[in-house]
């Protein structure tokens, strides 16, 4: 994938954790944008892909909170490098002042980035922490010798957000957000306040909507046969469409053009008239995916999977109170062992 970083602006956020006062020192100009600027952008917008658990959201009106009326700014003035330094400033003095009072968050680099990213433009805010580490240094005595280094954890962000430029409207601006580190299971609120993200809903949540809402519509025709696709082999193909996406998400125009054709919008309707919150572009859980086509069940040390076309056509099923499994090279496999025993 190509990347092409438009503007890039650094601050710090200077606040302990045991520590109820913030402060901040500000650039005066943007960054300079050489090839470790580079690594550093498309590092961060590479952990959007490595991580399953994105909270997803739109952005309050600008009338009614500071971060979107700042965004607002920097859309009418269409990003520019002045306007953009100015954002960035505007952005951290409104996050200094939400953590005056707060105990328990802290600082690090804020790093506020205009960028592609392939055929899509993005505006990334990302909040780095020095972390220690140890690296083996040559010291001129034939011997490799550990020393300390301190460098940016680009793997363990403390806070991530990141605004899809293509996708943003008049109407609404949508925002996706990484959870925080493993050990806290939500983001920091002060974060989400700051950023003013509301009607919030999580990758797993949206993937289960959308889901459920296509087991509710017709099942496409096959192009070949003319005749419905079987219930099982859409699950296959739907699991396929999602998971082929390099960007890891899914969009419900392009999945209805792909196998309804151009003319129908029977998932759209469906969320229109369920009133189903359903972003038109999201990413989505792998996870839940996986599990829409393929099942996987555990008890008393006994495991197998399957497809859910299985149960569909009957070569798995249960049949008093037993389960049955109606398959020659099982039967084959089991009775070897059998003989050996």
């Amino acid at each position: 994938m190509d990347y092409c970083i438009h503007q890039l602006a650094i601050h710090e956020l200077v606040k302990s954790q045991e520590s109820s006062e913030a402060s901040l020192k500000l650039n005066n100009q943007l960054s300079y944008i050489d090839e470790k600027a580079e690594q550093l952008i498309q590092g961060l917008h590479q952990t959007f892909s490595k991580k399953n658990d994105i909270l997803q959201g739109l952005l309050a009106s600008p009338e009614d909170a500071l971060f979107p009326a700042y965004f607002k700014e920097l859309e009418e003035d269409k990003f520019s490098g002045e306007s953009f330094l100015q954002f960035s400033v505007d952005a951290m003095l409104a996050l200094q002042l939400s953590l005056q009072g707060v105990v328990g968050a802290k600082g690090g680099y804020l790093v506020f980035a205009h960028y592609d990213a392939g055929d899509q433009t993005h505006l990334g805010i990302f909040l780095l922490r020095d972390s220690e580490g140890l690296v083996f240094v040559d010291e001129g005595t034939g011997e490799l010798q550990l020393n300390t280094t301190t460098y940016l954890d680009i793997d363990r962000l403390a806070l991530a957000a990141r605004v899809n430029i293509n996708t943003t409207s008049e109407d609404f601006i949508r925002v996706e957000v990484i959870k925080h580190a493993r050990s806290q299971k939500d983001i920091s609120a002060y974060f989400l306040n700051w950023l003013a993200i509301e009607e919030t809903i999580d990758s797993k949540e949206m993937t289960t909507h959308f889901l459920e809402a296509v087991n509710a519509i017709p099942k496409p025709v096959d192009e070949e046969t003319g005749e419905l696709i079987d219930n099982g082999v859409f699950r296959e193909q739907v699991t396929q469409f999602a998971m082929k996406n390099p960007s890891k998400t899914i969009n419900v125009a392009a999945f209805e053009e792909r196998f309804y054709g151009e003319e129908e919008k029977p998932l759209q309707t469906y969320f229109s008239e369920n009133e189903i919150a359903v972003n038109e572009e999201f990413r989505f859980d792998r996870g839940t995916i996986r599990n829409y086509e393929f099942h996987k069940f555990k008890g008393q040390g006994l495991y197998f999977g399957c497809k859910h076309a299985f149960f569909l056509s009957g070569k798995v099923k249960v049949e008093n109170g037993q389960i049955v499994i109606d398959d020659e090279d099982l039967v084959e496999q089991i009775m070897d062992i059998l003989q050996d025993i």
